[in-house]
């Protein structure tokens, strides 16, 4: 049923034919009074502990008057606010001949502001004058601040009597009550019941009754407003400052057209909604709504489509987008009609869809607005998101940068959430005066009331199992952030930009700061499996009054590999030299080194490559050498090769770079008993045992024991003791 309109101050004065009636004087039923003026009719009992400030009249938007919404012009009413004297105060209404046997409605419209933890309620005495004697009838709830509340109660006296009724306004919470009362009465009314429920009388006799309770809906959903029938599956609500006329069906509007039609609402500012059935939707799909409308010549209202989540209220509402008030609406240069509109679940729940008819003023007399027809469809998935290639680099300076970006709101109010913002942040000193130029970036500025819960969603990204990415942002955050310490800004890993539960990974917690130009925040990870990938900055407020975070880049790419640069070993240990007389052969012998020439330990399965060289001679290359092994080499000698010096050396290579060389030399002697062949091109130089040089001619010396070394002119050496 609809809201019963409340009369205006004329009418109370027809009713009492005087505007100096005090409480005590007895009013006849029905009674209704809106509290857009001063009277006298009404008093003020202050029971306080100490009386003070009390009720009285306001109509002030700049001394803490009622605002609606978001209004910027206070809605007139009687109020208490900051009572010096700890509230205990009531706002007294003359006095009511009621019967006992009888029931009454009693309907309150009220108001609060700035969530002051103060209470109001509803009672009723026989003597108005004494606090004391008051009786509760109900408490007003009122959970939101800026709201209108036009609440209903039923009474049955128990006896014959004349009772009066009045607003209690207390402070029952802890700490300091006294500073803290900003309640409004906007209202009152009562009248006997009849016959059950209260009759309303803006209620048209000749069309249905809108649903009790909201009616189921399926999808895809499909409906027509060609008769009072099919409006009544759909359900309205009244939330104008004096509730009155209402969306309703209309066989014939200004297009001679049937519709579910909004019209002139007394002198009232329109807030009312016209609201389908509830519909399952899933988080994470998108549904398309289609709607046909028209307004009518010289309208003045607005069309916005809204919808609930859970269940339907004033203070539950969301916004899709505010159509307009020409209808259709049209966009572009071209005049393109819109009429089709995009809702993103953000969560598995009930969901309703409504038209809001909006006019903050009184209303125009042409006021008119008609709804056709509305389809409600889930949309088909489409094809998923083509990843974006590494390295990624945004700055996030120009508008036209957030292409391919897209912000999920997961608060539990969608009023904001993240978007591109030209003004941009504002950095602050160590003093926290502003300082330096304002910078465009991607902004939060919170939900205020509610808990942040947003995302800044980038492109998709084709990451790879194994392999380490590295992701880094410039952002800032202002003071509150910071002094209250209630706000989180992270980086998240998801793989789908409409779920909130895909997001499972955080990646790190971004520092929260007001220094512009600093170290980027900068993280390193890895996936499990390969795929697309979404990278997300993720702000949340449990005051839902402190989120606030400013993105001015991004970039995302793969960690490179580090190169080490290659370093040698030591050179190898104890190399010794052994001449091995029978075989005619020498033997090496040596340790593989441990460490590197900077005193590191090698890897245990570090494979070195030995190299063996008499001279410059390459003999041999030992391949995968463990370090720290034992290495050993054998070289073979003819009888012409074996006798003389021999200079060896061993050369270890890791990683391509070598060792310096280990050296070691060894003299092969040969007896030559029956004589010495000298070769012609050969020089000799003759030695006594003791290493005397004797000169080069051997037959010119006596006898004796002597060592002879010849050399040829090719290099080659040969050394032999000669006894004589």
């Amino acid at each position: 049923m609809r809201k019963t309109l409340l009369n205006t101050m004329g009418l109370l004065l027809a009713l009492f034919g005087a505007t100096n009636a005090s409480a005590q004087s007895t009013v006849e039923l029905p009674y209704s009074i809106t509290f857009d003026s001063t009277n006298d009719v009404w008093t003020v009992l202050d029971a306080s502990p100490s009386p003070g400030t009390s009720w009285v009249f306001n109509n002030d938007w700049g001394n803490d008057g009622f605002c609606i919404g978001n209004a910027w012009t206070a809605t007139p009413s009687y109020c208490i606010r900051t009572d010096s004297g700890e509230p205990n105060d009531y706002y007294v209404s003359p006095s009511f001949s009621l019967k006992a046997g009888k029931t009454y409605t009693v309907k309150t419209s009220s108001g609060t502001m700035y969530s002051t933890p103060a209470t109001l309620s509803v009672e009723y005495t026989t003597t108005p004058t004494n606090a004391a004697s008051f009786t509760k009838l109900s408490d007003i709830n009122m959970p939101s601040s800026g709201a209108q509340y036009d609440n209903s109660y039923d009474l049955t006296v128990p006896e014959d009597g004349l009772y009066s009724f009045a607003f209690h306004a207390t402070n029952t919470s802890a700490g300091d009550k006294s500073n803290w009362v900003y309640l409004y009465a906007l209202g009152f009314s009562i009248e006997e019941k009849v016959g059950g429920e209260t009759p309303d009388p803006g209620t048209d006799p000749d069309q249905p009754d809108p649903p009790a309770v909201d009616q189921e809906g399926t999808l895809p959903y499909d409906m027509t407003f060609d008769s009072a029938e099919k409006f009544a599956t759909w359900t309205t609500m009244d939330n104008s400052d004096t509730p009155g006329v209402t969306w309703a069906y209309t066989a014939s509007d200004f297009a001679g057209k049937p519709a579910a039609h909004m019209g002139t609402d007394a002198t009232s500012g329109t807030c009312d909604w016209l609201v389908s059935p509830k519909f399952e939707l899933k988080e994470g799909k998108s549904y398309k709504i289609t709607v046909d409308a028209a307004s009518g010549p010289n309208n003045e209202l607005n069309l916005i489509l809204d919808y609930f989540v859970g269940s339907k209220s004033a203070d539950n509402q969301k916004t899709i987008e505010w159509i307009g008030s020409k209808l259709p609406k049209t966009e572009g240069e071209g005049g393109k009609v819109k009429n089709e509109w995009i809702l993103d679940a953000n969560k598995d729940d009930v969901y309703l869809f409504a038209f809001r008819a909006l006019n903050w003023g009184a209303n125009n007399a042409n006021d008119a607005v008609s709804i056709y027809s509305v389809k409600i469809e889930e949309m088909a998935e489409g094809k998923p998101d083509a990843p974006v290639a590494l390295p990624y680099e945004v700055s996030f300076e120009k508008e036209e940068s957030v292409s391919g970006w897209t912000a999920m709101d997961r608060s539990a109010s969608t009023a904001s959430t993240w978007s591109w913002n030209s003004w941009g942040y504002q950095e602050y000193g160590a003093d926290w005066n502003p300082v330096g130029d304002q910078h465009p970036c991607v902004g939060f500025s919170s939900d205020f009331n509610t808990d942040a819960n947003d995302y800044w969603v980038s492109p998709a990204f084709a990451l790879e199992a194994g392999k380490t990415y590295v992701a880094k942002a410039h952002t800032a955050n202002n003071r509150s952030c910071i002094e209250t310490g209630t706000t989180s800004f992270t980086m998240k890993l998801g793989t789908n930009k409409k779920m909130q539960s895909s997001f499972d990974k955080t990646l790190g917690s971004i520092e929260l700061n007001t220094v512009y130009d600093r170290d980027p925040s900068t993280f390193e990870f890895t996936v499990e499996k390969a795929g697309n990938y979404y990278v997300a900055f993720h702000i949340s407020d449990k005051t839902g009054a402190n989120a606030y975070g400013y993105i001015f880049d991004f970039s995302l790419a793969e960690k490179k590999a580090v190169v080490e640069e290659p370093v040698a070993t030591e050179p190898v240990a104890n190399l010794a030299a052994a001449e091995l007389t029978a075989e005619k052969s020498v033997e090496l012998t040596w340790t593989n080194p441990t460490k590197d020439v900077d005193g590191k330990d090698l890897p245990a399965d570090a494979l070195l490559t030995v190299k063996v060289y008499e001279g410059e001679e390459l003999l041999a290359t030992q391949d995968a050498q463990a370090p720290g092994s034992k290495g050993t080499y054998t070289k073979e000698y003819t009888a012409d090769t074996f006798a003389g010096e021999h200079a060896y050396k061993v050369v270890v290579v890791y990683k391509d770079k070598e060792s310096e060389a280990a050296t070691a030399t060894l003299t092969v002697v040969v007896d030559a008993i029956n004589g010495v062949v000298v070769p012609t091109d050969a020089k000799v130089s003759v030695h006594t045992l003791g290493g005397a040089a004797v000169g080069n001619n051997l037959s010119t010396l006596g006898k004796g024991t002597y060592i002879v070394t010849m050399k040829r002119a090719d290099g080659t050496m040969k050394t032999v003791k000669v006894t004589k």
